[in-house]
């Protein structure tokens, strides 16, 4: 079961929104974990069951008292586990040098959290696809980054986590489709280069993209659309777990390939 919650803190001074740099999440997020969950979530695996996402870091620079961690889990067990670290643990927290507070009051909402079961039974069968990236958002070809919204890039990384964690098996050949039947439509993106402190950098895009699937096969369509409901939980390509990645499904309009500015493409906020 995909849920995504998110989470408050409060440093002891106000920090620089330049501050929350991927690394330093990554660790502060396993410092909210009992230990045998962070070394549950820290074991070596080709793909994590969760992601985090911290929208300060990639806008522009400000000044915090107060800034949120949106966080999602694609194992069913790990939403409880996490909710007791959260509420019960009370080790010190810090960002660097600057000690935080924890808001026990996590932001929990009734449509992110979602059966795998839900997610493709509610999946309708459109042929158009409208993906926001909220956060930079790239592949790997090679030893290079690859900054562009590829089809079978973007579904081949939605396929492999829903493969990875859901009970509902997909059940019917996507590969195809994934290479010759879905196109990109409309793509209003910008790329950014992002300095991590330890990991160099990576480069990524933003913006949003129109895809199109041509099939009139409902079933393959009903698929598609529910991983891409699914990418909202799973995220897409890499560093899911350090900030990027983070997409958001809009409903196809007649004004869909209206040009949308990156900066016109707000982050969702988990409801209060």
């Amino acid at each position: 079961m995909p849920a995504l919650l998110g989470v408050s803190l409060v440093p002891e001074k106000e920090i620089p929104s330049s501050e929350l740099t991927p690394d330093r999440i990554h660790a502060l997020f396993f410092s909210l974990l009992r230990s045998d969950l962070a070394k549950e979530l820290h074991r070596p695996s080709r793909i994590k069951p969760f992601c985090l996402w911290f929208s300060p870091f990639f806008g522009p620079e400000k000044k915090l008292s107060k800034f949120r961690m949106e966080i999602s889990f694609l194992k069913e067990d790990l939403f409880p586990k996490f909710l007791s670290s959260f509420l019960l643990e009370d080790s010190p927290l810090k960002l660097g040098e600057i000690g935080l507070k924890k808001i026990k009051r996590p932001h929990i909402s009734e449509e992110n959290i979602l059966s795998y079961r839900k997610i493709y039974e509610d999946a309708p069968e459109e042929k158009t696809i409208v993906m926001d990236f909220l956060t930079p958002t790239c592949f790997k070809k090679g030893s290079a980054d690859y900054p562009l919204p590829d089809p079978f890039l973007v579904f081949k990384s939605l396929i492999r986590k829903w493969s990875a964690f859901s009970e509902i098996k997909v059940e019917v050949d996507l590969r195809e489709v994934f290479e010759k039947k879905i196109r990109v439509a409309g793509a209003w993106i910008r790329t950014r280069k992002v300095e991590l402190s330890r990991l160099g950098k990576i480069l990524g895009f933003t913006g949003r993209v129109v895809f199109y699937v041509e099939s009139e096969e409902g079933e393959v369509l009903k698929w598609v659309n529910a991983l891409a409901k699914f990418g909202e939980f799973a995220g897409v390509g890499r560093k899911t777990t350090m900030g990027f990645g983070k997409v958001r499904i809009q409903k196809p309009v007649s004004s869909e390939n209206i040009p949308v500015e990156p900066e016109e493409v707000k982050e969702e906020r988990v409801t209060e």
